[in-house]
């Protein structure tokens, strides 16, 4: 036997679509329905291959259509996950593996960054000094600072400390600062201020860094600062909002 004919086939997949597609039709043309008949008998008495499947069903004319929604559905089978969407969770467990290793950076950093800002990172502090409304500077702009923006704090083992508002360069940014001087010469009102005694240092903050005033006791402290901060301990004095912190490194 031989292989039905060209035309015939492509006769048939036209009848077949009729038959079995989504817009069926064929139920409504009895010759063309059974011309369908004719050829897929003749198809099956080919000498073609037999196909692995099933043969499609025989439509009745008589026959309602079949509502494949009311069929029983067989046991489905987990179709594995495309490439793109397997890559994309890739991706997004990356990017929350990410954020996560961000976060922890950031958490580290802001602990870092809250312990360095002041340069004192690792140095205990010693003590805190708190305002002293009897403290005065002096003279109203006494080494430039805003007389109603002054701040005198305790007598700390003969020095006193004042913090103010200054400007702190030539395009008028003004800033926190502190000034570290001898008791003695902050209680005589400024006076000696042309040929200063003794200790005196100054600086300003910048931006979110605080005004902090670093040095090294020396032989011209006074003696109870010598007491108890021998010669040679560095000491830094930090700006913390209504406070002033004390650091101290023994060499």
């Amino acid at each position: 036997m031989q292989r039905m004919d060209p035309d015939d086939a492509h006769e048939l997949d036209r009848l077949r679509a009729r038959a079995y597609g989504p817009r069926a039709d064929i139920t409504s043309d009895p010759a063309a329905l059974a011309r369908l008949r004719e050829l897929e008998d003749r198809e099956r008495s080919t000498t073609a291959p037999p196909s692995t499947e099933p043969p499609p069903p025989r439509v009745d004319a008589d026959a309602e259509p079949v509502d494949e929604a009311e069929q029983p559905a067989a046991d489905p089978v987990p179709p594995r996950p495309p490439f793109l969407r397997s890559r994309r969770r890739v991706v997004i467990a990356a990017l929350a593996m990410a954020a996560a290793i961000a976060l922890t950076s950031a958490v580290t950093a802001a602990a870092v960054g809250s312990l360095t800002v002041d340069g004192s990172s690792g140095i205990a502090q010693t003590d805190a000094l708190t305002p002293d409304p009897s403290a005065e500077l002096g003279a109203s702009g006494y080494l430039g600072f805003d007389p109603e923006q002054t701040r005198g704090f305790a007598d700390y083992y003969g020095l006193t400390v004042f913090s103010g508002v200054s400007q702190i360069d030539s395009d008028g940014n003004r800033s926190d600062c502190l000034i570290v001087l001898n008791t003695e010469e902050a209680r005589d009102g400024g006076s000696s201020r042309s040929s200063p005694r003794g200790v005196r240092f100054g600086s300003c903050g910048a931006g979110p860094f605080p005004a902090a005033v670093k040095f090294i006791v020396s032989a011209s402290f006074p003696e109870p600062f010598r007491t108890r901060y021998p010669v040679g301990t560095a000491i830094q004095f930090v700006l913390d909002e209504d406070e002033v912190g004390v650091y101290a490194s023994t060499p």
